[in-house]
Formats: C-alpha cells, structure tokens, sequence
C-alpha cells in the first residue's frame, strides 16, 4: 500500500475507533464489509448499516461522528508520539505475521519498541498475579534461562508471574515483549511504566490494541491474552488458581491455535497451583520443570511456524483481492517477504546460530547427534539455535530430520 494510502487507511481506523460504540469487532466488520477502513469512511449510511447490522440512523451517526472526530485524531496522534509509538495495521509488511495468521487478528497495533513480522523463539510465561514467593522465584528463574538462549519472553505486565518474568528477561539481557490490555497513556498496572519502559529500552517490545485513553476494564483482559498466546511459540503457566486467567491463555495456544501449552507443577497442597495440576492431569499442558523441558517444546515447533506463515500469506492475499480497484490503479502489491527482507536487513544471528551454521556447513548435513559431538553442547542449547536458523530459513531439515544449510 503506497504511503499516503496507509495514512489514510490508519486515520480512517482511528476515527472508528475514537467513536463511541465502535469497539475491536465493529472494526473489523467494517475492513471486511468494505474492503479498506478508508473507503468505509467514505460509505452511504446503508452499507455501513448492513455491515454494522445496526438501524441507518445509527450507522449514520457512527459516520458523522467518524467523520468529525479530527480534534481526537490529532490529540491520538500526538499521544503516539510523544510515546514513540508506532501504528500497525493487518496488511502492513510489518505486521507480525504468527499473529496475522491467528483467528481473530486485532487490526490496528499501537507498537512501542522492536517488533519483528517474522516469527521469532518467543515463549510466553504467565501466571497469578497473586504469587508466592515459589512462583515469583520459578518465573524469574525460567525466563532467565531462556532469555540466555535466545528466547524471547512474551507477558502481560501485569504484578505477580508476569512482571518477574519480564524482569527475568531483563536481567538476563534478554528480549521482552510486554502486551497491555489498556492504551498507553494508561499503563495498567500504573506502578509497572518503569518496567514497561526498561523492557522497550533493552529491546524489547510493548504493544496494545487499544487507544491511549482506554483505561482498564475486565473485559480487556481475556482480549489481550489471545494476543500474548498468538506472539508464542509456546505458554507456560506457573502458578494459577482452578479459575485463572493464565489459564485461558494456556486454553487460547491449545485450542484455537494448536500450539504447545505447559504448566510448572508447585506444592501439592498449594491452591496457587490447582489449575496447574488439572491441566496436567487432564492431558492438554506438558508438565515443565525447567528451561530444557521448554526448549524440547520449542523445538517442535518448526512446522507451526511454516503453517503460520503459509497462513499469513493467505491473509495478504486476501486483503488484497478486498480492494482490487485500488491495487490496480497503483500497480502495487505489498512487498514479499523476499523484498520486506531487502529493505529491511535482519538483525545478526546469535553467536550460538551461527555456531550451528558453520558446524552444518563444515559437515554437509548434521542432525543432533554430529551436532553434540561436534560441538560438545547440550541438545536443548543446540536445539534453540537451530531453531533460530529454521525461523530465519537459513537452514532446513531433510527427510530424516538432519539440517542442512539453503543456499544464499
């Protein structure tokens, strides 16, 4: 989409958003009916009412108010940035594309920090937001773990198992990505906006699919986990309690993602623990103990991130056969990941991939075994970066499951 065209395409949906009674759903009923948010802006109050299944007087008070909503827009807009927010929209390049390719897709991200459209080792870990002092020492301990192999931790900010996660990562100079259910002029929870703003400075990321005025509602929450389950490879639960929900995330990757969810066991007789347990005991969460279990889950995950980008790029292509017309007049099409790639170089792998790159290289194809021999390394540490390669497509497996280097 040429420039001035996603301008547009963004403003049109912060006006929607910005008017009362236009919520997340409306927004996409109006993509979908439409073809573009700008167009739907531009749309008689009948087909905004046959989109919106509302009454023509309420859709036309929708448009007006859309329409009029400039001095809001320009104070969004400003709020962005003065925080350093970015705007993403469902068919930006940049769009990330484990999230694009989930069923329910916010359509506009407001982005504070580095986030990559190409999958990345990303676990997430959530929790009670009531911990003890067992969860509180569990999360910390395996985000650090993981974060020093690579992995990025993915939370909701919230008190108790998220924040230590994050500060985990932190501590191990790790990647943290942070997901908010409230707009970024109201971080929720409010104690938490140093955290918030150490994680963006370290190099992680912080985003939200609400304005920045949005304050917290219980409603907003169950939203947002679909978000963090969506950004991962994997979710981990330590600590829930039989209602939890860090379990419903742990739900969302299982059922409506088809992704790995696992649950750290604690005291048996702990009730902090008792979702935990169940989800253990009924089959659908791995029991975990520690980085290595995790990593064995993350290894696994290869073809889940080829079915997300397959599904990706499905997406694309129907968002652009929705606005043919525009398309055509321009001659453009969104870059492919080869192009996006071109004008945009990929941050350098990590000492440990480009161990197993050379190592893959020197013998031709290696599979676990030549590589722990090779380089006298643990599997789930050569399975985290070989993971990495897989993602970047620098290497592949055969069909006996050894790796082998693609050619530039």
């Amino acid at each position: 989409m040429p420039p001035s065209d996603r301008d547009a395409e963004v403003d049109a949906a912060l006006r929607f958003l910005l008017v009362p009674g236009v919520g997340l759903g409306r927004l996409r009923q109006l993509r979908l009916a439409c073809g573009e948010f700008a167009r739907a802006l531009e749309a008689d109050p009948p087909v905004v009412a046959a989109a919106l299944r509302v009454e023509p007087a309420e859709a036309g008070r929708i448009l007006s108010a859309a329409r009029g909503a400039g001095g809001a827009l320009e104070a969004e807009r400003a709020a962005a940035e003065r925080a350093g927010v970015q705007f993403r929209i469902l068919s930006d390049a940049d769009y990330p594309e484990l999230l694009r390719a989930s069923p329910d897709p916010p359509e506009l991200l407001f982005v504070r920090g580095e986030l990559s459209a190409d999958p990345e080792p990303a676990v997430a870990i959530v929790g009670s937001r009531r911990a003890t002092a067992y969860g509180c020492l569990q999360a910390g301990a395996l985000a650090v773990a993981l974060a020093e192999r690579g992995v990025a931790i993915v939370s909701g900010g919230a008190r108790g198992i998220d924040a230590e996660a994050h500060r985990g990562a932190l501590r191990a100079g790790g990647r943290s990505i942070a997901v908010l259910a409230t707009g970024f002029s109201n971080p929720y929870p409010a104690e938490h906006a140093g955290l918030f703003d150490s994680l963006v400075e370290g190099g992680g990321a912080l985003l939200t699919e609400q304005p920045s005025f949005v304050t917290a509602r219980p409603d907003l929450f169950p939203r947002r986990n679909r978000v963090i389950a969506a950004l991962s490879l994997v979710t981990v639960v330590i600590e829930a309690a039989s209602r939890s929900g860090a379990l419903l995330t742990a739900r969302i990757a299982v059922d409506d993602l088809s992704r790995d969810a696992a649950c750290m066991p604690g005291p048996v007789t702990s009730p902090s623990s008792a979702g935990c347990h169940r989800a253990i005991r009924e089959g659908w969460a791995s029991l975990v103990t520690g980085a290595d279990d995790v990593i064995e889950l993350l290894a696994e995950s290869r073809t889940l991130v080829m079915g997300a980008q397959e599904a990706a790029d499905r997406a694309r292509a129907i968002h652009r056969a929705a606005r043919p017309s525009r398309a055509a007049a321009k001659g453009s099409s969104p870059p492919s990941r080869a192009s996006r790639g071109a004008a945009t170089p990929a941050p350098a792998c990590s000492d440990d991939a480009a161990a197993i790159l050379a190592a893959v290289r020197r013998l031709g194809r290696a599979g676990f075994d030549e590589l722990e021999r090779e380089l006298a390394w643990t599997v789930p540490r050569i399975a985290t970066a070989a993971l990495e390669l897989e993602l970047r497509g620098i290497v592949a497996r055969d069909a006996e499951g050894a790796f082998r280097a693609k050619s530039a």
